[in-house]
């Protein structure tokens, strides 16, 4: 399985190297490194105390859960509105505040949940990778491997990854490589079978275009989620399909 996995990343890098040259030479040269968001070995990180006192259960009664949570702390923190956004499905969170693609790809690979077969997972992650010394193409392969190990994981499961959100000041923070990793993603995973891209909708998000305005759908941080913000993802992961 690890075998597999390590040669489906290697292939990932080679189809974000085509992607990427096909966008133009300015691009290509931001990617040096396809692979640097996806070395789960290079960032080992603890679970939450959340996900520690819980995993013990949902290992116990893997069988009753039927959708898993994956991502960071977009994630883990929709915890108290989860059973109102999620009604008919028992949910794992899996999430841990603040991990990148590599510390989720580490979890991952970790994770011992053999009685455990989702019908349905939802990724959201990404956005701790977001930075001046990241190219786009870099965070964009990270999220696909977590996709792809998620897949490797549960290949019976259908697999929703939500786009990278806005954040930040004026709720523009890098920009520059938020949209343009966003739609490397959407491009990649096109192809993946079982797997359906959400782009949500920013402005509902982030309530209009950029601007310095407060915004309900989020903290005071500019980072983490109110819970409207949680009812739009709700609403964005129906349309797409998901069985609430």
């Amino acid at each position: 399985m690890l075998r597999l996995f390590a040669n489906l990343v290697i292939v990932l890098a080679c189809n974000f190297f085509l992607i990427v040259g096909n966008a133009g030479p300015s691009f290509a040269q931001e990617c040096p490194d396809p692979t640097k968001a996806t070395n789960a070995s290079a960032q080992q990180k603890q679970a939450s105390k959340r996900l520690n006192r819980a995993l013990p259960s949902y290992r116990a009664r893997s069988a009753r859960y039927n959708m898993a949570l994956v991502g960071d702390s977009l994630v883990e923190l929709w915890q108290p509105w989860i059973k109102d956004s999620f009604p008919t499905r028992p949910v794992m969170n899996l999430a841990v505040a603040g991990d990148t693609t590599q510390n989720a790809l580490y979890r991952l690979e970790g994770l011992d949940l053999p009685d455990f077969h989702p019908a349905d997972v939802v990724v959201l992650i990404g956005t701790n990778n977001l930075g001046a010394k990241t190219a786009p193409c870099a965070v964009a392969a990270g999220v696909v491997a977590v996709v792809s190990k998620v897949r490797a994981l549960w290949p019976g499961a259908h697999i929703y990854a939500l786009s990278i959100p806005p954040r930040g000041k004026r709720y523009a923070f890098y920009e520059d490589v938020r949209i343009p990793a966003n739609q490397l993603v959407a491009s990649s995973l096109a192809e993946m079978p079982g797997v359906t891209f959400v782009q949500m909708n920013d402005d509902m998000l982030r309530c209009g275009k950029p601007s310095d305005k407060d915004c309900s759908n989020y903290k005071p941080d500019h980072l983490h989620f109110n819970e409207g913000a949680y009812k739009l993802i709700t609403s964005f992961l129906a349309a797409a399909g998901l069985q609430l």
